[in-house]
């Protein structure tokens, strides 16, 4: 029972080091682990992306995530880089609403080029959604690109109201 529980312990809780062969056979089992890094990568580049805008784009500029994940992480880890409060259109963060400033300018992880292109009147792909380890998760090899984008083509609030998601 013991030898069992023990085993069972080193496949469900985060003791493999990155990369090692226990790690990579508990990835094959579960996603859990790879899903635990590049957050505090993704947030360093959301904000070299926001530090390289002028300043009194800045001031105009918003984060607009395209899942919990992001936006919790740049929530956490943003505001000690100075960036601005992130919005979601997933799960719970979606009735915390969007800024209520009204971003002309928005920094967007989640989105590929051509959702981005369908909500704004132009995005560019300016970051890439990396992490030091290499390791392939959700964040990397789903939602790799991080958009710069300028001029919703709708109001805010219609579109919060039509873009709730849930995953």
């Amino acid at each position: 029972m013991v030898v069992a529980g023990i085993g069972l312990g080193v496949l469900v809780m985060p003791v493999a080091p990155t990369g090692s062969s226990l790690w990579q056979i508990t990835s094959k089992l579960h996603d859990q682990f790879r899903e635990e890094i590049g957050w505090p990568e993704l947030v360093q580049a959301v904000a070299k992306v926001y530090n390289a805008l002028p300043p009194e784009e800045r001031n105009v500029t918003g984060i607009l995530s395209g899942n919990y994940g992001e936006a919790g992480a740049l929530n956490l880890y943003g505001p000690e880089l100075g960036l601005p409060h992130a919005m979601s259109l997933t799960n719970s963060f979606w009735y915390r609403g969007y800024d209520p400033r009204l971003p002309h300018v928005v920094i967007v992880t989640g989105f590929d080029l051509a959702e981005g292109n369908e909500v704004f009147e132009s995005c560019r792909i300016v970051a890439k959604n990396t992490n030091l380890l290499g390791v392939v998760n959700e964040e990397s090899r789903d939602h790799p690109d991080i958009l710069l984008c300028r001029n919703l083509r709708v109001p805010w609030p219609v579109y919060w109201e039509r873009s709730r998601r849930f995953g």
